[in-house]
């Protein structure tokens, strides 16, 4: 009998084979006309395999790979006599020598997470959920329970048709109006289910993995793209971080962030998922930022790590914010979002996403049901991760700010450089902009100084003529201080300035580069605000509370028009 060899490899999202001395299970199966064969295999993937399929007129080979570091992956290969391979996974790569194979794997750390029916009406749950809620509305597919909750009148929030306003000019140009009436404007109707795909996600290890290893949620929105080829210089990402979750009620997790979160519910609203809803908040909902980058005319992806609440103590707070405070850690992330989108099949106008918003995701503890996927017989290559925004709200300033200069890790051991870094070097090449928005700089609450802050960012963006920074801030973080006193170094700078006494100021570079606004409470408050006009305009009666997030609110949506893209 004549016989085929395969042989496969196994890379992660870097092009490295797993660690050494790690064993992975793998099923293969063929079938001919005799029917289908299969034979189970565990053994190292730090190197090719070779294997036998004895059957020169196989019809289809399945291969299934589940290593304990990496999300479990499988393809099916077919083919007809005189016919090419065809393959449908488009992180594997076919070659083709006579009747021999070569296939070649990537790994990635990152899968869909799962999904749960919410509690009934009434009953009581605690603690832990085994995934996101979801709701099948009459009439509407399974999609994450908010996007399917319905809004006035009964339209499901991911159909939901809203009024989303946005600065043309950061600097307000009519002091005797109020509200809205002192910006430069522009007004556009967005649903979301218009503007491309949202998803939650995982990051990290397998719930089997031992020892037990960090798993992260993520939060994902990939835009409709315009034209159908990637571009050349690949997919572009916004990395928004919110604020800290250490001091606003959230569960309490220790790591490795295995109980607790990231779906556990509040002890006294059994529907409230608080790790997830912190996603929808700034998302969709309250700062409304995908509408924001919708309109903007240059999308890209976001990516929104959601991370736990430490339990008090130095030992537990050592891990806030990591690994994503670090370079190689924020790359690592980036880049596995950006290769899962691709084997998830995104990429060009024709994307499909029916398959997003949960419609496919695993329920509960259940394997994932297999869906329909595409097979080519040509290689589809991933795209290169494009350029990277960093931005991030408020108390965030912890978490990104070391990544100003930190390059690695700063806990391998308990966040392997091999499972949780990527590339620094790769990172700093296509890190192009900073966003702040509205970041805190009190050092009293974040132990950063504001003139620290200042020296770094100045140093990083002098560091490429590519480089962008934007600031927006209001008094929640300016106080009474001057913005050419908080920020002397900036304010030294050649720019522009505008300015409407006592309410703002605004300056600006020539070339467009950087851009920085300040505004006070007197200006972010209205007597009225237009009905269904997005983001909510605070009013004096009773929105002080709103005039930070709203600040953040305006400055997404300038910055993201202003994005180089």
């Amino acid at each position: 009998m004549a016989t085929t060899r395969l042989t496969f490899a196994v890379a992660d999202v870097l092009g490295r084979p797993p660690q050494a001395g790690t064993v992975a299970e793998v099923k293969l199966t063929w079938t001919d006309a005799q029917g289908p064969v299969t034979q189970h295999i565990s053994l190292p993937l730090d190197g090719p395999v070779t294997r036998a399929v004895p059957a020169q007129e196989w019809s289809r080979i399945d291969l299934d790979v589940a290593h304990p570091d990496y999300a479990p992956e499988s393809v099916t290969l077919t083919r007809s006599p005189d016919a090419p391979v065809y393959w449908d996974n488009r992180g594997v790569t076919v070659t083709r020598d006579g009747d021999d194979l070569r296939l070649t794997m990537e790994l990635g750390r990152i899968r869909q997470s799962p999904v749960t029916p919410p509690p009934y009406t009434g009953t009581q749950v605690h603690g832990d959920q085994p995934g996101v809620f979801f709701r099948e509305a009459t009439g509407q597919p399974r999609r994450y329970a908010v996007l399917n909750t319905p809004a006035p009148p009964a339209t499901p929030l991911w159909l939901e048709k809203v009024s989303v306003r946005t600065l043309t000019d950061a600097a307000p140009a009519r002091a005797e109006q109020e509200g809205w009436d002192r910006f430069r404007t522009t007004d556009q109707v967005v649903a979301l289910a218009d503007t491309g795909g949202f998803l939650w996600l995982e990051y990290g290890g397998n719930d089997d993995a031992h020892p037990p290893q960090p798993r992260f949620l993520v939060a994902v929105w990939a835009p409709k793209r315009p034209s159908a080829p990637v571009p050349a210089d690949g997919i572009d990402v916004v990395c928004y971080f919110t604020p800290s979750t250490a001091t606003r009620g959230y569960p309490l997790s220790a790591y490795p962030f295995r109980s607790n979160y990231p779906y556990s519910v509040k002890r006294d609203t059994t529907a409230d998922q608080p790790y997830v809803v912190v996603g929808y908040r700034h998302l969709l909902r309250d700062l409304n930022l995908v509408q924001a980058q919708h309109v903007s005319g240059r999308p890209a992806v976001v990516v929104v790590p959601i991370l736990p609440a430490l339990p008090p103590g130095k030992d537990n707070e050592r891990f806030a914010w990591q690994p994503f405070n670090s370079q190689e850690g924020t790359h690592r992330l980036l880049l596995e979002v950006v290769r899962f989108l691709h084997r998830f099949g995104y990429g060009g106008s024709g994307t499909d996403f029916s398959r997003w918003q949960g419609s496919t995701a695993p329920v509960g503890l259940l394997p994932p049901l297999p869906t329909a996927r595409r097979a080519g017989s040509v290689p589809t290559p991933p795209p290169a991760l494009g350029s990277v925004t960093v931005c991030g709200f408020s108390s965030a300033i912890m978490g990104i700010f070391p990544l100003l200069t930190r390059k690695e890790i700063s806990l391998p051991h308990h966040f392997p450089r091999h499972l949780f870094g990527g590339d620094a070097a790769a990172f700093d090449a296509v890190w192009r902009e900073w966003w702040d928005l509205d970041l805190e700089l009190k050092a009293e609450a974040t132990g950063i100084k504001a003139a620290d802050y200042e020296r770094q960012l100045l140093r990083w963006f002098a560091d490429g003529n590519d480089r962008r920074m934007r600031l927006y801030h209001c008094d929640h973080t300016m106080g009474d201080t001057p913005p050419a006193r908080q920020f002397a170094a900036l304010a030294g700078l050649p720019h522009k300035a505008g300015s409407l006494p006592g309410l703002s100021e605004a300056w600006h570079s020539e070339d467009g580069r950087w851009t920085a606004a300040f505004y006070r409470a007197g200006l972010l408050r209205a007597r009225t605000r237009p009905a269904g006009v997005l983001p909510l305009f605070p009013l004096e009666a009773a929105d002080a509370g709103l005039i930070h997030p709203f600040t953040a609110a305006l400055g997404f949506g300038h910055a993201s028009k202003l994005r180089a893209g």
